[in-house]
């Protein structure tokens, strides 16, 4: 509405310009009417204004004497005339135009926008048909490549099969080449054979017929058979030339002094370089000494730890570690019991002290004194960490763990039992065998710690030293129950006073036990279990109520002997070990 009124409001001005009169055109627009003819346009109004101008001279100009009715006019007139008679535009159409310029406009828009959307839309079909030709083309394209990989495939599996096929054909035709070669090398290598066998059958043969051809000869010249061996004289006859008998024995006739005299010179020559050999000594040569011979290796003597790997755990394993670990629990309360610890009663509270001091150190030549109660604790204490020691993972399924679980387990459980007897009094030499029982036991556990050597330090410190302290103590102890059972029983062997048997048993034992203590690298917690059951007799024989100076002085050297024994197995396996590893030379054991 606002550009419509401002077009409206110019259309206005532009129609009062127009009709305000101004000079010529003004009188021409008179006599227009007056002569009631009304121009049609502009360009007639002005047209009919310069004809009436030319017609008649203006009134205010003068006339000049002798001048032209037609003036001459300059271009700026010329065009002024030209403008002059384009005539007066059509005001109304134009009033028409500028009113319905924005409506034209606004049709020229939408048209133009209509236009652009089509054109939008001409190009966005044109886009996606493009779109769509090209994904028909990458289709038809990836299609093809997909056939061409499959070709390809198909022609390499073609030419993969063909070239299997072929190297399948060359290997067979090797192989069968090859087994041909190598039956030919196995008939070769027969005939090969069978012609050593036949030569050396006709060369025993031939060396029979020279040899005998040899002592007929030898006969004949000095009446002996000596003729020189087989190994150091040449053959008279080669093969192929087939003698008789009395051409081989000519042959031996002539050949035999000769042979005769070079064996004499080979046995000479043998004996003086035997004789200079045994008297040759090492020499200094321009470089200086002889170097003296590289020192032999060290064979260690006992067996050398297995490296292989445990064994994958088993049932049994878990079962063998329980039944330990029960059999030690039991150890502990049944010794608890057994030596008294819980208390006065019916048959009194101390082991020593029980069935009229049956257990004390003056009963028998080999009871110990009251004190040597003492390892009972210690024992105690040295199980209990084996025990937890077999828990550890690299003891579950070990070949010593295995070997020894058991027979430590069942020595335990016989300690509780003799405990028992020992304090009910039942001593019927059950007692006895129980002891020898577990001394059995325990040396047998020895001997598979043997079989299996310990892998480290460890292993030997916990396992194999609290087992072999174990054992020590239960010889020592099995020798002096079998006193106590005998003197219980006033049983007097063969009529031998019983120093005499506690001595002859006190160096089977010491004997025993010094021989299993040196086993592997010196085992000294044996000597040590020992040696504690040999000073528990000791003092008793010596200040008790049953002394006896021989027991005594046997159970001395016996204690000094083995730990003197296990130390000395002990230095030379250290000091041989520390020689081998600086390349020195190591005695033999």
């Amino acid at each position: 509405m606002n550009a419509e009124s401002s077009s409206s409001a110019a259309l206005e001005r532009m129609k009062a310009a127009a009709e305000k009169p101004s000079g010529p055109a003004a009188t021409g627009a008179g006599d227009g009417s007056r002569s009631g003819r009304v121009p049609d346009s502009a360009a007639e109004s002005a047209t009919e204004a310069s004809t009436e101008s030319s017609r008649k001279p203006a009134a205010d100009q003068p006339r000049l004497r002798h001048a032209s009715t037609h003036e001459t006019q300059g271009p700026l007139e010329s065009f002024n005339d030209w403008l002059d008679s384009l005539g007066e535009p059509d005001w109304d159409k134009v009033s028409q135009s500028i009113y319905e310029s924005p409506t034209t406009m606004k049709a020229a828009y939408e048209r133009q926008k209509a236009h652009r959307e089509a054109e939008r839309q001409r190009r966005a079909e044109e886009k996606a048909a493009a779109e769509r030709q090209a994904e028909i083309e990458r289709q038809r394209a990836a299609e093809q490549a997909e056939a061409d990989r499959l070709e390809a495939e198909r022609l390499a599996a073609e030419e993969a099969e063909l070239e299997d096929r072929r190297q399948a054909e060359e290997e067979a035709l090797l192989e069968q080449e090859r087994l041909l070669e190598l039956q030919r090398a196995e008939e070769e290598a027969l005939r090969r054979e069978m012609e050593r066998q036949e030569h050396e059958e006709w060369l025993a043969r031939q060396r029979e017929r020279e040899t005998w051809a040899l002592q007929v000869a030898a006969r004949e010249s000095d009446g002996t058979d000596w003729v020189p061996p087989a190994e150091r004289r040449a053959m008279l006859e080669e093969r192929g030339e087939n003698l008789t008998d009395a051409q081989l024995l000519e042959r031996a006739r002539a050949s035999l002094p000769e042979w005769r005299h070079r064996d004499r010179i080979v046995e000479k020559a043998q004996a003086i370089e035997a004789s200079t050999v045994r008297r040759t000594r090492p020499v200094a040569t321009a470089t200086g000494p002889e170097p003296a011979p590289a020192p032999h290796g060290y064979i260690p003597p006992y067996n050398l730890p297995s490296r292989e790997p445990d064994p994958a755990p088993t049932p049994l394993d878990l079962l063998r570690r329980v039944t330990v670990t029960v059999a030690y629990l039991a150890f502990v309360l049944g010794g608890v019991y057994g030596l008294g610890f819980l208390g006065e009663d019916a048959t009194g509270p101390w082991l020593h002290e029980l069935h009229q001091g049956r257990f004390a150190g003056g009963f028998s030549m080999l009871s110990m004194a009251f004190w040597h109660q003492l390892i009972w604790p210690v024992l105690w204490v040295a199980l209990g960490i084996y025990t937890v020691h077999q828990w550890l993972p690299s003891q579950a399924s070990a070949d010593r763990q295995r070997a020894t679980g058991w027979r430590v387990a069942v020595a335990l459980v016989g300690t509780v039992a003799w405990f028992v007897l020992a304090r009910t009094g039942i001593m019927l030499g059950v007692e006895l065998f129980v002891w020898l029982a577990l001394g059995y036991l325990l040396v047998d556990s020895v001997h598979q710690l043997n079989l299996y050597t310990a892998r480290n330090r460890v292993e030997r410190a916990i396992t194999d030293g609290m087992i072999g302290l174990f054992t020590g103590w239960a010889l020592i102890f099995a020798a002096t129950n079998a006193s106590v059972w005998l003197q219980s029983l006033g049983i007097n062997l063969l009529w031998i006073p019983g120093p005499v048997w506690a001595v002859l048993t006190l160096v089977v034992v010491v004997w025993g036990t010094a021989m299993m203590s040196m086993t592997e690298r010196g085992r000294i917690s044996i000597a040590l279990g020992l040696s504690w059951g040999l000073a528990s007799i000791l003092v008793p024989r010596l200040v008790g109520s049953m002394p006896s100076v021989w027991v005594a002085i046997v159970a001395a050297m016996g204690l000094f002997m083995v730990l003197l024994a296990t130390e000395n197995r002990r230095y030379r396996i250290n000091h041989a070990e520390h020689r081998a590893a600086l390349g020195h030379e190591v005695d033999e054991f």
